[in-house]
């Protein structure tokens, strides 16, 4: 597989989309500047940005900007998906800013951000966002350009068939997800994984850790025995970790760190000290995926059948069972939540108007709007509050 930078990538990315910020909502500079210290010091060279994530390039450019250009590799990622650029030119505008931010003349990859999600895919072939990113790469304004995956398997491969000036591809993977049914939907599915081999392409991993959520499954007694029967010095996130840095045609593996405990946690672990996955330890992680899969409470196969036939509080019923279930599986109530909140803005549980619409049309005849109650119950804390809080 082929390391289209040329210069040794390492295992560890950071994902700078989290970095520390205090309660007003301002980047805490001190502490972003240990933590790319830190992580220049450790050999953690790839830094993972977007112009909107919340100005986190001005903070990029920054703490950088005393380290030689040719030293690190900055991704940049321009966004069709949730109708924020609609114009070429606005995409110009928003990739000159991008490098006016990170202080610099050129990204060393540009990706086209969330590829898949619904209308996003439409919305760079009516623009033909193919042709810009090509003329980034042509100008030197970007080495390399690629794309941010989170959609069904079958998209991508049309993807990667119709267009193979696509050098890299950014998906979403980790050993749940690649075990069960879970994130087929997202681009998380080994699928997913296979058709970026199948076309040759390195892949840049995301959430191997599932959003955080892999962080808590020794919640459950017999996932915890078996992990320390195994290792007993290994945390279920290095588990997770080095399950995604092993696998084949991985350039480097994503972690958003917001701490430097979490830096210097995750340079042990993908740093010189990395342990390969062995089959052995693959199989475990399999069988513990498939134990947390069982720990679903709620038989939802996510039909749509109680909203499709219309249910008229305009409720996402099984997006809020899937929270439910989340947050059985993996006992984190601060990253469910995290899923939770965006699908309850326009309609939540407590709109709820007791018709039985839903549970007369649902083919598994679940107690629907017990089970709603019952999520917003554990999951719904109030307006206005900071997600990211140990709640």
């Amino acid at each position: 597989m082929e390391n289209i930078f040329g210069r040794p990538v390492p295992k560890l990315g950071f994902g700078c989309m989290r970095l520390p910020e205090s309660q007003d909502g301002n980047y805490i500079e001190e502490e972003c500047q240990e933590m790319f210290d830190y992580a220049m010091a450790h050999g953690i060279n790839y830094f993972d940005s977007a112009w909107h994530y919340t100005d986190s390039q001005l903070m990029i450019g920054q703490c950088l900007e005393k380290y030689p250009r040719e030293s690190y590799i900055l991704v940049g990622k321009v966004c069709f998906h949730d109708g924020t650029l609609e114009t070429i030119e606005q995409a110009e505008e928003a990739f000159e800013k991008e490098l006016n931010d990170a202080r610099t003349d050129y990204m060393d990859l540009e990706l086209i951000h969330a590829l898949g999600n619904p209308g996003s895919l439409e919305r760079v072939e009516e623009l033909d966002v193919w042709s810009f990113m090509k003329e980034l790469k042509a100008s030197g304004r970007a080495k390399h350009i690629g794309i941010s995956f989170h959609s069904y398997p079958e998209n991508l491969e049309k993807i990667l068939k119709e267009h193979p000036e696509i050098e890299v591809v950014q998906i979403q993977a980790n050993y749940y997800d690649h075990n069960t049914d879970g994130a087929v939907a997202q681009g998380g599915s080994y699928e997913t994984y296979e058709i970026c081999r199948k076309y040759n392409k390195p892949v840049i991993i995301m959430e191997p850790i599932k959003g955080g959520t892999l962080s808590t499954v020794a919640k459950h007694s017999e996932v915890k025995e078996m992990l320390e029967a195994a290792d007993q010095a290994q945390s279920p996130s290095a588990w997770a970790l080095r399950y995604a840095a092993s696998l084949d045609g991985v350039l480097t593996v994503l972690s958003g760190m917001s701490t430097i405990e979490q830096m210097k946690e995750n340079c042990e672990i993908l740093g010189e000290n990395f342990k390969p996955i062995t089959e052995d330890e693959k199989e475990m992680l399999a069988e513990v995926a498939k134990i947390v899969e069982r720990k679903k409470p709620v038989g939802c196969t996510g039909c749509h059948y109680c909203t499709d036939k219309g249910c008229p509080a305009g409720i996402k019923i099984p997006e809020v069972l899937s929270c439910l279930n989340m947050l059985n599986q993996f006992n984190n109530p601060r990253m469910t939540r995290m899923k939770y909140y965006p699908v309850i803005e326009e309609s939540s549980p407590r709109d709820c108007l007791s018709c039985g619409s839903c549970e007369r049309e649902c083919p598994q005849k679940l107690p629907i709007m017990k089970l709603i109650r019952e999520a917003d119950e554990k999951l719904y804390i109030g307006e206005n509050v900071d997600l990211w809080a140990n709640h």
